[in-house]
C-alpha cells in the first residue's frame, strides 16, 4: 500500500471499499510491516482502520503490530469471530471494561461490592468470549468526608471479592489510576503508591494496578524510578504524551527511554495506546516503531 492510497482513503468513503477489500483477501501484500521485530507488544486502537473488527484486524497484523485495545470490545456482537482471528494470525488483545467509574459509583464504598462483583462477573464472561486475559476496574469518584484509607480498604474488599473468579478464569484485574489535575477532578486513585498498596492488600496476583504513563506523568512525574519501583504490582500500561494525551513526540515524555525502562524492568505483556493521533496511521504507526529502537 502506498502513502499516496492510505492519505485518500483516510479522508473519506474510499478507506472501507479500498482497505476493506484487501483485508477480505487476508493477502497485505503491499503493506509495510512496521511493526515486526518490536520488543515492546504495542497495543494500537482498531478504531484507527476501516471495516468490520475483523478486518480491523488483519490489518494491525498486516502491518506488523501484535495486539489491540478497545475497552468496549466486551460488548462487541463479533466477540468469538474476533478472538478466531486473533488466535489465526497471533494479535494479542488488551484491556476491557470491568466495572466501577471515574465521577460516580466504585468500589470505594462498601455499598457499592455487589454491583462490582456483578460487573467483574460478566466482563469475565465477555472476555473468555473476547479471549483477552485483562480487566480494567475503575475505583469511583473520591467519596467527599471519607477518609482515603477507609476508601482503600473498601477497595482492597472488593479486590478480595472478586479475586477468587478473576484467578479461576486465568485473567487479571488492574485498578486504573488516573490524573486528576488536567482529566478526571474527583477521581478516587490517582498515585502509583496507592495503586500499589491496593494490590498488597488483596494479596493476590491476578488485582494488580494499571500504570498510565499520561495520568502519572501529570500526576507525580518521576516515571523510570517509579515503574521500576512497582513494576510487580503494575499488570498494564496505557500511554500517551504530555500536554495534550496524543501520540509520542507531541509532547514532553521521551518514550524511547520509558519504553525502555519497562523492558528492562522485565515486563513483557501488553502496552496500549490510549490517546488521539494527530497523524495519518502509517505515520503514527512508524512513530510507536521508532519508540521500540533504542
Amino acid at each position: 500500500m502506498n502513502r499516496r492510497m492510505f492519505l485518500r482513503t483516510a479522508g473519506g468513503a474510499a478507506v472501507v471499499s479500498t482497505l476493506g477489500s484487501v483485508a477480505s483477501r487476508s493477502a497485505h501484500a503491499e503493506v509495510q510491516k512496521i511493526g515486526t521485530g518490536m520488543r515492546t507488544t504495542i497495543a494500537v486502537s482498531p478504531n484507527w482502520f476501516p471495516g468490520s473488527h475483523v478486518e480491523k484486524i488483519e490489518q494491525i497484523a498486516a502491518y506488523g503490530f501484535r495486539a489491540f485495545e478497545n475497552l468496549g470490545a466486551g460488548g462487541w456482537r463479533d466477540k468469538e469471530a474476533v478472538r478466531a482471528k486473533c488466535q489465526e494470525l497471533g494479535i494479542r488483545i488488551g484491556a476491557i471494561g470491568a466495572g466501577g467509574s471515574i465521577g460516580g459509583w466504585g468500589p470505594n464504598d462498601p455499598a457499592h461490592h455487589e454491583r462490582f462483583v456483578g460487573s467483574v462477573k460478566r466482563a469475565i464472561e465477555n472476555a473468555k468470549k473476547l479471549g483477552t486475559k485483562v480487566l480494567l476496574a475503575l475505583t469511583g469518584a473520591d467519596r467527599k468526608g471519607v477518609s482515603k484509607e477507609e476508601q482503600l480498604d473498601a477497595v482492597g474488599k472488593a479486590g478480595q471479592l472478586v479475586a477468587p473468579m478473576v484467578e479461576d478464569a486465568g485473567m487479571t484485574l488492574v485498578w486504573e489510576t488516573l490524573n486528576v489535575l488536567v482529566d478526571h477532578p474527583g477521581y478516587f486513585l490517582i498515585y502509583s503508591k496507592d495503586g500499589s498498596e491496593l494490590t498488597k492488600r488483596t494479596d493476590r496476583p491476578c488485582i494488580k494496578f494499571l500504570f498510565d504513563i499520561y495520568h502519572q506523568q501529570i500526576s507525580e512525574g518521576n516515571l523510570i524510578n517509579n515503574i521500576r519501583r512497582y513494576i510487580k504490582e503494575i499488570g498494564h500500561f496505557h500511554f500517551a504524551d504530555v500536554p495534550g494525551r496524543h501520540e509520542p513526540g507531541t509532547g514532553e515524555i521521551n518514550y524511547k527511554n520509558v519504553f525502555k525502562a519497562i523492558y528492562e524492568a522485565g515486563y513483557r505483556d501488553i502496552v496500549s495506546c490510549e490517546l488521539g493521533k494527530t497523524v495519518p496511521t502509517v505515520e503514527m504507526l512508524k512513530i510507536l516503531a521508532e519508540c521500540d529502537r533504542w
